[in-house]
């Protein structure tokens, strides 16, 4: 009988042996503090100057005109008045970098004329979920071809037996959104207002 090779995965992630899924402990008040704290960090008077500054050497003009007409949306913001309001998984995805979680968050914001704004940000998380130097070696006795073909991950929340992964911000970018509403679900819905779309 053959001795498989124990898998070393990191600390809040292991796989399930029935279907082959990469399993990744999440907790979601981790996931909903890092966003917030990334918002507020994003629409400080010092971030905004500074991406403005850094947009305007690399960007087309026209992008840039684009940029600088939405960060002039919202100036003079009351950073402490912000609140998410919906904070969806788009998707995630494990490759041999780490793991990777698609997030898109709206939110409102206050400035300090007192007027509300409506904002959209999609961010990626960003977590190493392998243990060491061998772990894809180790990993690619146990899923075969697939190893080479696709990771299957499986999200697990708020598993308090189990220690969760560790998050950090790797990505991030600022959209207007909207609220469309939707007969057949008879609500209204949270959309990105894109580049292309914007003077919708």
């Amino acid at each position: 009988m053959p001795i498989k090779k124990h898998i070393n995965l990191n600390q809040g992630c292991f796989l399930n042996p029935e279907n082959k899924q990469i399993v990744v402990n999440l907790a979601s008040e981790y996931i909903l503090n890092v966003i917030t704290q990334e918002l507020k960090n994003r629409y400080s008077p010092e971030t905004q100057e500074n991406i403005l500054d850094e947009s305007s050497k690399v960007l087309p003009n026209f992008v840039f005109q684009e940029l600088l007409q939405r960060q002039q949306q919202v100036v003079d913001i009351n950073i402490d008045s912000l609140i998410v309001v919906s904070c969806q998984i788009a998707e995630a995805e494990v490759d041999d970098l780490g793991f990777n979680l698609n997030v898109e968050v709206h939110f409102v914001v206050g400035d300090t004329k007192c007027q509300n704004h409506f904002r959209a940000n999609q961010i990626v998380l960003w977590s190493n979920i392998w243990g060491d130097e061998e772990q894809p070696f180790d990993l690619e006795d146990e899923l075969g071809e697939q190893f080479w073909t696709i990771y299957q991950i499986q999200l697990l929340f708020d598993e308090k037996e189990q220690q969760t992964i560790e998050l950090e911000l790797s990505q991030t970018d600022d959209y207007a959104a909207r609220l469309e509403f939707y007969p057949s679900l008879k609500g209204f819905s949270p959309s990105i207002v894109t580049f292309t779309n914007n003077d919708l």
